[in-house]
């Protein structure tokens, strides 16, 4: 028996703790680690993301304009294309004004999914504040109805369908799930949406976001959404949490309270409207667990990625 002692989380930087990403239970998921982040971080951990792009896959316009494009794959299946293979959406962060789909992805999720059988595409969109948060959210919503009318030619289940967004691409997905009046434009039911996967979001409820994390996330909310409360409360998946909802929501989340805070709060709302929503919470702390969690999961050595594979085994299984 080895009887070495194991290393404790006060042991390891928060570099490590954040790559380690062990899951966090209980009271402790509150836990307030320091905010103090370093701008060299900030800008190495920038430099990660955009050097991590993915290869392969076909990019498609789903509109008119230049920046309304995507990129799709195939399951990695013996057979290539399934018509039962479900649709993994991703949609990207970037407090809805930066980043594109190719920089801002993390690409072990779509090599793990893809082997798995899931088909994945990417999304880009406009950014604002050339488009407005709302306009941004149908492009996204426009961008699935897209793949849905060519599921036969593309070789995937058009009623699996998951959304998958990490940021504020987590607030989009969430906001999807909830008003049904983007997927209703776009011609997508609210049935077919099966699952949605929010990557460390926050705005789940945007007027609350001034008091639960002041400072840059609650500026950037500000910024794309105005102050007023009659937009915010619409723009809130919150406040839209009540039946018909998607299907089930797994909230991945990292060590930012304010966030974890209202993670807990539209879990609540979503079950009690008889909606599944799992939330699990996981080492990382600030803008550093942040990243991590998007360029980590999809890696077997990344506890999330077990979690998220259990949830969809249950929820949105490949058959």
């Amino acid at each position: 028996m080895d009887s070495s002692p194991s290393t404790s989380p006060s042991e390891l930087s928060p570099i490590d703790r954040a790559a380690r990403g062990n899951e966090i239970t209980g009271l402790a998921i509150f836990d307030n680690p320091p905010e103090d982040f370093p701008a060299s971080r900030v800008e190495e951990l920038m430099a990660e993301m955009h050097a991590d792009q993915p290869s392969g896959g076909t990019d498609m316009a789903y509109g008119n304009q230049e920046t309304q494009n995507l990129r799709f794959w195939p399951p990695k299946s013996p057979n290539g294309q399934s018509a039962k293979a479900p649709l993994v959406l991703f949609v990207h962060g970037g407090s809805w004004r930066v980043g594109t789909y190719l920089d801002s992805l993390g690409s072990a999720k779509l090599d793990h999914l893809t082997a798995k059988g899931y088909a994945f595409a990417t999304v880009n969109y406009t950014l604002i504040p050339t488009v407005t948060v709302e306009e941004q959210v149908q492009e996204v919503a426009d961008s699935l109805g897209y793949l849905v009318k060519n599921s036969a030619t593309l070789g995937f289940d058009p009623t699996q369908l998951v959304l998958m967004g990490h940021s504020s691409g987590a607030h989009v997905v969430t906001l999807l799930g909830t008003d049904t009046s983007y997927l209703e434009r776009a011609k997508v039911n609210i049935d077919c949406i099966r699952g949605i996967i929010s990557l460390d979001g926050s705005n789940y409820n945007a007027m609350a976001e001034i008091i639960d994390s002041p400072g840059p996330i609650a500026s950037n909310m500000t910024f794309g959404l105005g102050t007023d409360p009659e937009r915010l409360t619409a723009m809130s998946p919150t406040c839209h949490a009540r039946k018909p909802n998607a299907h089930a929501f797994l909230l991945l989340h990292v060590q930012r309270q304010g966030d974890i805070r209202q993670a807990i709060e539209l879990s609540a709302a979503l079950n009690a409207a008889g909606t599944d929503a799992a939330l699990h919470v996981f080492e990382g702390e600030s803008f550093e667990g942040h990243v991590q969690m998007l360029l980590r999961l999809g890696k077997p050595s990344y506890p999330a990625t077990s979690v998220m594979d259990q949830w969809l085994e249950t929820h949105v299984p490949v058959l």
